[in-house]
């Protein structure tokens, strides 16, 4: 059982196309146009897998500058709030900032200037590393801009 339909499926492939009523040159010709088909398809290159594109990278990096743009600007305002309460009212640092808070002014006032002052170097420096990561040329021109 097993011996006859090993006979009826053939792995040459010229034996098989003769059986279906191919002439043994056809059959030849036949699966050399399509070996010829076959090698001359082009090969796709592998595709380099980014894990992260420029887009997404310019994207998180504004995000990012623009938290510390906010943070940097709130702290500057609760520190600046604090000095011109101090010029209105002289002895104001030593109120307390609220009933319920113990934190005084003055420690407000100290916290939001180390904060502002903090981000602003880390501003600085985030900024000279996407500096360094560019050409000179474009460097300057953002320099200049």
């Amino acid at each position: 059982m097993g011996a006859s339909t090993d006979s009826a499926i053939s792995p040459n492939p010229i034996e098989s196309l003769t059986s279906i009523g191919f002439t043994t040159r056809e059959a030849k010709a036949f699966l050399a146009r399509i070996e010829n088909s076959y090698s001359a398809k082009v090969k796709p290159t592998p595709v380099r897998v980014v894990r992260y594109s420029e887009q997404r990278h310019n994207s998180r990096r504004a995000w990012v500058k623009g938290t510390l743009v906010a943070v940097w600007g709130y702290a500057f305002a609760v520190w600046l709030y604090v000095i011109a309460m101090q010029l209105r009212y002289a002895n104001s640092v030593y109120w307390p900032l609220a009933v319920w808070v113990p934190i005084r002014m003055d420690y407000l006032g100290e916290a939001a200037f180390l904060l502002s002052f903090l981000v602003a170097i880390n501003l600085v420096v985030w900024n000279s590393r996407h500096l360094k990561a560019i050409s000179p040329v474009d460097a300057k021109r953002h320099l200049v801009e």
